[in-house]
This record gives structure tokens, C-alpha cells and sequence, in this order.
């Protein structure tokens, strides 16, 4: 964990810095800009008994805790690992440690991937268990994950694991084989009527969990389908909260038989369609025994829904599996999810190069975490986003609890607060604003009075006494 000189001196805070610069602009693709703050290292500020200031207040109380945090991190799809696979052993080992290592990169710790193809693949569609039309495999003899090993995806993940042995993966699929289909394709349809369809369904998930785990690879979880209300011309499946309450209770079935502890994540979808897909399957007793956490993604509604669902569920996490946003604004984001029970964060899509590629989604993607120069393959930079997630994921621990704090405003500052293993506290703290702001936190009888530049985020650690 990146420290300044002296950092257990009582009163003495670290602060760091981060700005955005021309947030979703896709000209980051194409060339690199100056970016005014990047986790620069501000003097020591200190705490100090508290006055009468006229400033946003930020309260911190330690005492009062909420959920564990599992991680922060990004997705190791297919798209990026294609980008890493064209670059120098020395020059992945790089990117790998920018991402990984919380002294010299990001620190992310919780890194998504996907079981068989996603849309951000350079390759063509494929699963574990792709069949010539009209053939069935239902004994799972063809089963095998070679591609992932002969794409360089399990490789990667090894190279992960050597330079941060603690990071944890979680799975998502994003279409089960096509002769599971209605479609007979990986593109639209669902899974096909009959518990003979779910039952082989969990088997497949089943082995792709233990092939990985053969490889070395512990699956921390597994989501059963990305995206399950989705049907668009790239791997995608229909699935009805009904259909997956079936799939899941299946699934942990096959994982305890066979004495895996991998959880399985509910969902995996936008927060306005939430309510209507967890409650069929957590009302049910059975579901609910079979599932660890709801996971969502942030394409339309609000964060707010997560603390409706927490407070209705209150023994499953939650989980903001899939969303890349952009500038200040991201970085509140974050914090509206974290302040909203998520106990992990994962952006999509760490890099794509600077012709936009290798993807097959259906749209233009933004500007990803990195961008690789398709020029010149060794090259590759950082948008601000990088930066700003880093605020978050280079100085919370696994197994830090956020702890109570009010949000702030928008008009000034914003933050959320967490309470690390090591017993320091972080305070993130976002101006979303186009002035310097000044505020306070307030935080067990001591006061920090700081300002912030505009459109910037700040982390602030202190050791508690």
C-alpha cells in the first residue's frame, strides 16, 4: 500500500489527488493528453481539534459499519487479453502490474471474467461445448476449455495471480451453447424448455469451475447468465427469473456434490428491472438457499434500488459486476454504489487500441481504462478513468467496511468512507464542481479542513487512534 514518510504519526493524514480530463471523449483512443492530477502525492495534511468553519461538513463515524468489501476492479475479456497478447512478455508484466499492484498501479483486486465468449472478443463466438447443428452432447464429452488456454486467457490469469496472490476471480457467461438454444445459435434465444436442458446447463457450469480450478484458477463466483433479459446479435440468452430460480438451485446442487465453494451471483442486470427478477427467485425457499448475492449493472435506474433490495434480502451482498462510466461524475458514481451496499465494483472493458478494436459489440465503444497504439503495439496510456477508479481501489482493502458518513452535495463535495483491516480510514471525497472547494470531515473529536481543485477526487487515509 503506497505510504508517504512517517504515515503512523498521530494526526497526520495522506492525501491524493486525481482530475478528469475531456471525460468520454473518444479522441483518448487515438492520442494521449496531459492530465493535471494522477494520484499525485499532496503535502501531509492534519487533523486537528475541531473549530468553527464555514464549509461543507463531512461527519465520519467509524463505529457505525455496514458491508464487508469484497474488491474493486476491471474484466479480463477477451478483447483485452488479444490487445496484451500482441505486446512483449516484459510489456504485459508492466500492464499487469499498473493494474494489479497497489503500490505501483491500481491495486485491483476483483478482475470478471467470462465463461467462453462475450461480445469484446477478437475471436470468433464460441463455448465450452460448440456442436455441429443438430448434435447433442448431453454427457458433456466434448466438454473443454482449450480455447480459453489456446487464446492466452488462462495464461493471463496465471500471469495475474504470480504478481497479486490474493486477487480473486468471478465468471459470467454469456450464452450457453447453442445446442442448448432455442435459436441454435449463441446469438438471441433461451435456454430450451425441460429440466434436462437445466440440469446439463449446471453441469456445464459446473466443470467449467472445476477445469479452472484444475488450471489453478479458483472461481470466487460465478453469475448464471449475463445480462439474462437481453436477446441481441451477439452471445446473449433469454432467461426468466423463473427459468434461473430452476438454474441456480441446480447449480448448487452439482457445486456442493462436488465440493466447490464457488457462489453464485443472481441477475447481472440493470437496476430498473431488479425488483421483478430477484424477488421470484429469493422468495423462493429453495433460491434463496442457493444464491450468495444479487449482482447488478448500471445501464438504466438508480443505485438506490440496491438498498431496497439489501434491506429486503439483508443476508445476500451485492454486487456492481458490470459498468464503465467517465470523469468526476464517475467517481460519485462509485461512491453512490458503494454508498448503496455494493460490496465489490468492476469496470468493462480495461483495453481496446486506438482503432477502437478488437470488439463485436454492437455500438462504438468509449475510451476504455487503457488504450493500447495499434501503431506500435509496445505503446499504451491511461485515461483519466484509470486514475480515478484507482482513487477507490488503490487504498481500500479487501475486507474493509464502509462505514457511516452523510453524502455531501453535489453543489460541493461529495464522498463515502471505509474503515480498513489495518485500522486506517479512508475518506474519498468528490468535486464535481467547476470552483475549488473547501470542506471539513469531522471524524472521533479531530477535524481535517481541506480544499479541493475542480473536477477532482481526493482520497484522504489516516491511522485511527
Amino acid at each position: 500500500m503506497t505510504q508517504h514518510p512517517n504515515h503512523d504519526k498521530r494526526n497526520q493524514v495522506d492525501v491524493w489527488w486525481s482530475s478528469e480530463k475531456e471525460p468520454r471523449n473518444r479522441s483518448w483512443f487515438y492520442e494521449s493528453f496531459a492530465i493535471d492530477h494522477t494520484w499525485e502525492a499532496r503535502p501531509l495534511a492534519k487533523l486537528t481539534a475541531p473549530s468553527a468553519v464555514h464549509a461543507e461538513t463531512i461527519a465520519v463515524f467509524p463505529d457505525i459499519a455496514y458491508q464487508e468489501i469484497l474488491g474493486i476492479g476491471t474484466s479480463m475479456e477477451e478483447s483485452t487479453v488479444y490487445n496484451l497478447s500482441q505486446m512483449s512478455a516484459s510489456k504485459q508484466n508492466e500492464v499487469l502490474t499498473q493494474l494489479l499492484d497497489s503500490d505501483q498501479g491500481a491495486g485491483f483486486d476483483l478482475i470478471r471474467i467470462a465463461l467462453g465468449t462475450s461480445d469484446f472478443t477478437a475471436q470468433t463466438f464460441y463455448t465450452y461445448n460448440d456442436l455441429e447443428e443438430g448434435e447433442t452432447d448431453f454427457s458433456l464429452e466434448r466438454f473443454s476449455i482449450q480455447k480459453d488456454i489456446d487464446l492466452g486467457i488462462v495464461g493471463t490469469l496465471k500471469r495475474m495471480q504470480e504478481i497479486s496472490p490474493d486477487l480473486r476471480f468471478f465468471a459470467s457467461p454469456w450464452s450457453p451453447p447453442a445446442w442448448m438454444k432455442t435459436s441454435g445459435s449463441l446469438k438471441k434465444g433461451e435456454l430450451k424448455s425441460g429440466y434436462a436442458y437445466i440440469d446439463v446447463l449446471a453441469r456445464y457450469y459446473r466443470k467449467a469451475i472445476q477445469a479452472y480450478k484444475e488450471q489453478g484458477i479458483e472461481l470466487y463466483a460465478i453469475t448464471v447468465q449475463n445480462e439474462p433479459l437481453l436477446e441481441i446479435d451477439y452471445p446473449s440468452c433469454y432467461m426468466s427469473p423463473e427459468r434461473q430460480r430452476e438454474l441456480v438451485i441446480a447449480l448448487r446442487r452439482e457445486l456442493e456434490a462436488h465440493g466447490l465453494t464457488t457462489k453464485i451471483w443472481i441477475f447481472d442486470h440493470n437496476f430498473s428491472d431488479s425488483w421483478a427478477y430477484v424477488c421470484p427467485i429469493l422468495s423462493d425457499e429453495a433460491g434463496h438457499a442457493a444464491t450468495s448475492g444479487i449482482a447488478f449493472h448500471d445501464y438504466e435506474g438508480e443505485p438506490t434500488v440496491m438498498t431496497e433490495l439489501k434491506s429486503a434480502y439483508p443476508d445476500k451482498t451485492i454486487h456492481m459486476t458490470e459498468r464503465s462510466i467517465w470523469g468526476v461524475s464517475a467517481a460519485d458514481r462509485i461512491a453512490q454504489y458503494f454508498r448503496n451496499w455494493a460490496s465489490s465494483y468492476n469496470a468493462w472493458v480495461t483495453m481496446l487500441d486506438s482503432t477502437i478494436g478488437k470488439h463485436q459489440w454492437v455500438g462504438t465503444p468509449d475510451p476504455t481504462l487503457l488504450v493500447q497504439n495499434a501503431a506500435n503495439r509496445e505503446e499504451y496510456w491511461m485515461t483519466p478513468e484509470f486514475y480515478l477508479t484507482g482513487q477507490f481501489s488503490k487504498f481500500i482493502q479487501t475486507g474493509a467496511h464502509r462505514i457511516e458518513s452523510n453524502y455531501g452535495s453535489a453543489a460541493t463535495v461529495t464522498n463515502v468512507a471505509f474503515l480498513n483491516p489495518d485500522q486506517t480510514i479512508v475518506v474519498v471525497v468528490i468535486n464535481q464542481t467547476e470552483d475549488e472547494q473547501q470542506f471539513r470531515v469531522v471524524c472521533e473529536g479531530r477535524q481535517l479542513l481541506e480544499s479541493l481543485p475542480a473536477k477532482s477526487v481526493a482520497t484522504y487515509r489516516w491511522l485511527r487512534v
